[in-house]
């Protein structure tokens, strides 16, 4: 069932390109008129299901997304409307395609992911928003680093930065910088990862409160900046500067952010591990555990396991069994 989900939510997608497709799409499909009133309503519901998806993990509320995506956003795409609402129609779409994806992704469904991830970039396309497309691209540079396939995320998240070029806001460049750092991080590319850190950041530096920052690009601040060296760092194996990043993003972020503040708390362990910690290490890993025993995210299950793969070396210490004691019952 699951792999007939975005052929069934997303039937009407149109595979043109140009401006006229919305137009076109239209004039194919006389049904209901579509307006702004819809439109908005797309976007609440997908900050809605956003802020789920952060809190609670992706497996909360996915198949309720998919089946909104299905009943309400499919027929209004064989509706009726004018171009300019049109782009704003498929622009409101693609947002709830990439969030299914992202969902997908972070249940471990990552064939499923991919579908809608491709589905968001047509989407994107037809929206006439490549900014957007760039977006969906990160997400895909996300979870091909996440795989382990750093080459890949390498590529999308270049391939995401020559599609906006340099006229993106500050806050898109830098998130488009960290993506490609975390992909040099995991291959172990020191030289590249810093220098895409340092783009990142000056670009972060340069943004000011005036800027047109759209509104799925607002998460990246400091908190994830740091967040996004604290990984990089811990993937380098430099555990000093893991822990101070890490400390900072956690010291900066919002409690709304539960499931990477959950993720940072176990790259902090890692570190605390890295510098020969063990009680600290011990200490984060099991409350991190207690949160993803919370959530319904296979990602943050993963991230435990991570750690507890690092742990094995010190396995007989008094920590880690007072540790697995405590994690047993949980996951």
């Amino acid at each position: 069932r699951s792999g007939r989900e975005p052929a069934q939510a997303l039937a009407a997608v149109p595979r043109q390109r140009g401006g006229r497709g919305a137009e076109r799409a239209a004039e194919r499909s006389p049904g209901q008129r579509v307006t702004g009133g819809d439109v908005a309503a797309l976007r609440s519901v997908g900050e809605l299901f956003r802020s789920l998806d952060h809190a609670y993990g992706g497996g909360h509320a996915r198949q309720a997304l998919v089946r909104y995506l299905e009943h309400e956003a499919e027929p209004m795409l064989r509706g009726a409307y004018g171009e300019k609402l049109g782009r704003r129609l498929f622009g409101a779409v693609a947002d709830l395609t990439r969030l299914a994806g992202w969902t997908s992704y972070d249940i471990g469904a990552h064939g499923l992911a991919q579908r809608y991830f491709v589905q968001a970039l047509r989407l994107s396309q037809a929206a006439g928003d490549r900014a957007y497309g760039a977006y969906v691209l990160v997400s895909m540079s996300r979870q091909a680093v996440y795989l382990g396939h750093g080459r890949e995320a390498v590529q999308l998240a270049r391939v995401a930065q020559q599609g906006v070029g340099g006229a993106a806001p500050q806050v898109v460049q830098a998130l488009l910088h960290a993506v490609e750092a975390r992909a040099h991080g995991v291959l172990g590319e020191v030289r590249a990862c810093t220098a895409a850190l340092v783009r990142a950041e000056r670009a972060l530096e340069a943004a000011r409160p005036g800027d047109e920052t759209p509104p799925w690009a607002r998460f990246f601040d400091e908190a994830q900046l740091a967040d996004e060296f604290g990984h990089c760092h811990r993937d380098l194996q430099q555990y000093r500067a893991a822990a101070q990043y890490a400390e900072r993003s956690l010291q900066l972020r919002s409690p709304g952010y539960a499931r990477s503040r959950l993720f940072c708390r176990l790259v902090l362990a890692s570190a605390r591990l890295g510098l020969g910690e063990l009680d600290q290490a011990c200490q984060l890993g099991a409350e991190a555990a207690g949160q993803a025993a919370e959530m319904r995210s296979l990602r943050a299950v993963e991230y435990v396991r991570d750690f507890e793969r690092r742990l094995e070396p010190y396995k007989d210490a008094a920590p880690v069994r007072t540790y697995r004691d405590r994690v047993a019952a949980l996951l």
